[in-house]
């Protein structure tokens, strides 16, 4: 009688492929021993059949069978998604090298020679159906994670104005398309007590969790800085830096432009704390353009340090674009970013149409340049259209 401590864990399914019954017997008897679950068949086709049906948690497969033999029952069932992951070991007479290095090149994880050992193929056995389990955990955790960090993306989400405003004489048009489930860019717009709209487009500089994390902090930090200093961008940025500071201890800075925009006159103030200059362009004679530059370093860096206030005028048919580097830095390859000027570029080519048409033009250039691979940091593109 086995020891109850040396038992599976749970009766895991075994299936058998041997075209000699008394190997099929003998292994029935070694693994039901063990307690697990057998289903023995004598061909390759069976086998097929038996692993499409009901897929086992291992297979043992002899080689030399009459029909299909066991390399070809073995790149059959990694050819099917439902059987591909199934630990396959070989048991078989075969002892040559080659042999060998066949079985580990079409998908098996082992190899036993025959005549086989009780203790070899107990020990072997319970190895590989160690792994799977540790596999399945695994696979487990990776889904559970996917569905938290999706849910975190939707909470982010919530944070985020889910409809832009409607204004006289003007346009406005957003899109954020994270590289992950989760986003350290975000923008917001907002009506002040005197009637003028804040802007703001920000981007944490780190990736994944942590990024999501400190973006959820930025953005609480800047409502609450935002609303005690109405009309003053430089004392919002100078009271999120302190705090920032002061109530965190990571590596993390945000870049930021935030501007203060009269919808009558066309002024916007503004700060801009190390971010990717916006972009101004005139539909008028030669469409001018303009770049608002730094007026200070990111966020979170250094104590003590002030933001200029500059002001600029957004006139009639004019066009503001704020974006993330994530539309500047999108690589086709390693040494080829879509740039300034391809922005530059993109933007002026659809000038007469809307804020929305403008918008989803340049971020699919952005797409075309990098022929649809995967983004590599969160694209966000906000336009701005003067009527």
């Amino acid at each position: 009688m086995e020891d109850p401590d040396t038992q599976p864990i749970s009766a895991e399914t075994i299936l058998l492929v041997d075209d000699t019954p008394d190997n099929l017997r003998l292994l029935s008897q070694i693994l039901v021993e063990r307690s697990y679950h057998v289903r023995a068949v004598t061909n390759g086709e069976r086998a097929l059949e038996t692993a499409r049906l009901d897929p086992p948690d291992l297979i043992l497969l002899d080689i030399r069978m009459p029909g299909i033999n066991g390399f070809e029952v073995c790149i059959s069932l990694k050819m099917i998604a439902k059987t591909r992951d199934i630990p396959v070991i070989f048991i078989s007479a075969l002892d040559d090298v080659a042999d060998k290095v066949k079985a580990f090149e079409v998908g098996g994880v082992d190899y036993i020679t025959k005549p086989f050992q009780y203790e070899e193929v107990v020990a072997r056995v319970e190895t590989h159906l160690a792994l799977r389990r540790l596999q399945r955990e695994l696979e487990q955790s990776i889904r559970k994670m996917a569905r938290e960090l999706a849910l975190a993306g939707e909470v982010q989400a919530t944070f985020l104005p889910d409809k832009m405003p409607e204004i006289d004489g003007w346009q406005f048009s957003v899109t954020l398309q994270p590289a992950r489930e989760t986003s350290g860019d975000f923008f917001d717009m907002f009506t002040l007590p005197d009637g003028r709209l804040g802007l703001l487009v920000a981007d944490v500089v780190d990736k994944g969790v942590s990024a999501a994390l400190f973006m959820s902090l930025s953005y609480a930090l800047f409502r609450t800085h935002a609303m005690q200093f109405p009309g003053e961008p430089e004392r919002v940025f100078d009271a999120m830096n302190k705090t920032i500071l002061r109530d965190t201890n990571t590596n993390q800075f945000v870049t930021a432009i935030y501007g203060i925009l009269d919808p009558q006159s066309g002024v916007m103030v503004y700060c801009n704390a190390g971010h990717p200059p916006p972009l101004i362009i005139g539909e008028g004679y030669g469409r001018m353009v303009r770049w608002l530059a730094n007026t200070g370093v990111p966020l979170g860096v250094l104590p003590e340090c002030t933001w200029k206030r500059r002001e600029v005028l957004i006139a009639p048919q004019d066009i503001l674009f704020l974006y993330t580097d994530g539309v500047i830095e999108a690589e086709q390859d390693p040494d080829t970013p879509f740039g300034l000027e391809r922005l530059l570029t993109s933007a002026k080519a659809k000038l007469g149409g809307t804020a929305a048409a403008v918008k989803e033009h340049v971020v699919s250039d952005v797409w075309k340049f990098v022929a649809d691979r995967p983004l590599l940091d969160d694209l966000l593109l906000f336009v701005i259209k003067r009527e």
